[in-house]
């Protein structure tokens, strides 16, 4: 199927945030420090602070990471023209699908950023000083995810948790998990590192944080149906409701991201371009090691 003329439009996850990696970002794209601003005044933290800071731990709170990444990224379609009646599709991997849902009119701006700081306070109150993260797993074959879950040793966590390109799968682990994953890793030709600051993600685990979050945040604003079909990376399927985007938004906690399963429907469904707007790389990286269409092309903007 041939894709010239559609495009979707992709979100980035929140990643690990080193001192500094933001500073040249907002002070050369002012719609992105505007709406960074904007978000600070709604959840009431010091965003523009907590990024400036040279204290990694501050950098990477998530009650501060995760809405300034909303906010970033808004800011950054903004700036580069992109608008959701322009677009085919749009989608975007855990924290970058509130953002896709944002762009597409579903939420408002205000209910999008109180929801990503809203979120990482409840997991903190579900997993305080938790012994589980994620892990990376990369360089991997393609039912990695599933032999990796059968080999793990009695008693450890390893799930997987995202399919995040052809040979890369996100896994939540504790340390034993951990231990093996490296080793399963290494023996079928890749390698597993943790992924810092970040809490478990994306499985059942999560099954306590994701009742509390569907039953305790409250919209300020009207939902809305999106503008533009949300690829959801769960099923990979478009939502264009309202409830429909809430839902996926709810259960994305409990259930594997399936982001290659939605990059591959959208080429399927025609679409020629794939727009990432950052901050960050990761879906970028994520194209590049997922295999598409020849004809299917790929453009970022400021990241």
């Amino acid at each position: 199927m041939s894709g010239a003329g559609r495009r979707a439009v992709l979100f980035n996850p929140q990643v690990h945030v080193r001192p500094g990696d933001y500073d040249e970002l907002l002070a050369t794209t002012p719609a992105a420090r505007r709406r960074v601003e904007e978000a600070a005044e709604i959840v009431g933290r010091p965003l523009l602070a907590d990024l400036s800071s040279d204290e990694p731990d501050r950098v990477n709170a998530g009650p501060s990471i995760r809405p300034a990444s909303v906010a970033m990224a808004i800011g950054l379609a903004e700036s580069g023209g992109q608008r959701p009646e322009d677009a085919a599709f749009t989608a975007g991997i855990s924290l970058g699908q509130l953002t896709a849902a944002c762009f597409a009119g579903a939420m408002s701006f205000r209910d999008t950023v109180r929801m990503a700081c809203a979120m990482p306070q409840i997991e903190d109150r579900h997993f305080p000083d938790t012994p589980l993260g994620t892990a990376f797993a990369y360089g991997v074959p393609e039912d990695f995810a599933e032999s990796a879950e059968a080999a793990a040793p009695a008693g450890a966590v390893l799930t997987s948790c995202a399919l995040t390109a052809d040979n890369q799968v996100l896994f939540t682990t504790d340390a034993a998990g951990f231990d093996r994953l490296v080793e399963l890793a290494f023996a079928a030709g890749g390698l597993a590192v943790r992924v810092p600051y970040s809490p478990p993600a994306h499985c059942a685990l999560m099954g306590d944080v994701e009742r509390a979050f569907g039953a305790e945040f409250v919209h300020e604003d009207p939902r809305r149906d999106p503008v533009v079909p949300l690829v959801c990376n769960i099923t990979g399927r478009p939502l264009e409701t309202a409830d429909a985007v809430w839902d996926a938004l709810v259960r994305q906690y409990t259930h594997r991201v399936d982001w290659v399963g939605g990059l591959r429907w959208m080429a399927r469904a025609g679409v020629g371009s794939f727009d990432v707007v950052g901050p960050g790389h990761f879906v970028q990286k994520s194209l590049s090691f997922t295999s598409l269409p020849s004809d299917v092309a790929v453009t970022a903007g400021r990241r």
